[in-house]
């Protein structure tokens, strides 16, 4: 998987650097129509009707490939990671999981848009375009996320984000911060305060850590959401190259 996804980002620098041609193009064609009014040739209806369906042609074609690519390197193609404990509902790219600890409902909620995040430095990103032997970084889902823990009207809440990758760490294992902290009745509006986590004493930090996984939201909990994002968000992903063909349809 790891290699082909990452065509996704190689792709997109290629199709950048097309976009630089656009201008000389665009100043051929504008010479193009004044060497055609000057012989007095109108053929500007033609020329835009065949432009727009070779477009649209060469879109619909390069995604049939694109599709089958992303296809072959998903992981789980057919059912998604779970989260132990949880249950999950989704709805686009907002996910929400819930449990019940004892008379408490615990909800933790993230959205997988703009959650990709590189895993590995440029330097092995150049190194892998130019060998494709080399292993390449894996393009992974780490969302922030929020917690919360209601018991009766009384709602614990939690920020939370995924800490940064050890620097040449080859183990795939997740770690989270708590960045914020709110304490509500009801629902959460604007005149609720919220701490900010980093500058919190560093024993009610790390028993609030303790709260939480004791609630089942630890290390482990970290890592199947990261897996369970990273899948969810490549499906989420392949569903947008399948709408983008249907358009050119």
């Amino acid at each position: 998987m790891a290699s082909k996804i990452f065509l996704r980002s190689i792709r997109s620098v290629n199709f950048t650097r097309s976009q630089s041609l656009l201008p000389s193009l665009t100043k051929k064609v504008q010479l193009n129509k004044i060497v055609n009014l000057n012989l007095g040739i109108s053929n500007r209806a033609f020329s835009t009707s065949l432009l727009r369906t070779s477009v649209l042609k060469d879109l619909s074609n390069f995604l049939n490939e694109e599709i089958k690519l992303e296809q072959e390197a998903r992981k789980n193609r057919n059912e998604l990671p779970k989260v132990t404990g949880f249950n999950v509902k989704t709805d686009g790219p907002n996910v929400t999981l819930t449990k019940k600890f004892n008379d408490e409902e615990v909800t933790v909620k993230f959205n997988v848009n703009g959650s990709l995040d590189n895993e590995g430095n440029v330097d092995q990103a150049v190194d892998s375009a130019k060998n494709p032997e080399a292993q390449t970084p894996d393009l992974k889902s780490r969302p922030v996320f929020s917690v919360e823990v209601k018991r009766g009207d009384q709602v614990l809440g939690f920020g939370c984000s995924y800490l940064p990758a050890e620097e040449g760490s080859t183990e795939s294992v997740e770690d989270f911060q708590i960045d914020e902290l709110t304490v509500h009745t009801g629902d959460w509006n604007e005149n609720v305060y919220t701490a900010d986590c980093s500058v919190l004493d560093e024993n009610l930090y790390d028993l609030l850590l303790n709260l939480l996984d004791e609630r089942g939201i630890g290390e482990q909990f970290a890592n199947e959401l990261a897996e369970f994002s990273t899948s969810y968000e490549h499906q989420q992903y392949i569903g947008l190259l399948e709408k983008l063909q249907k358009f050119t349809k």
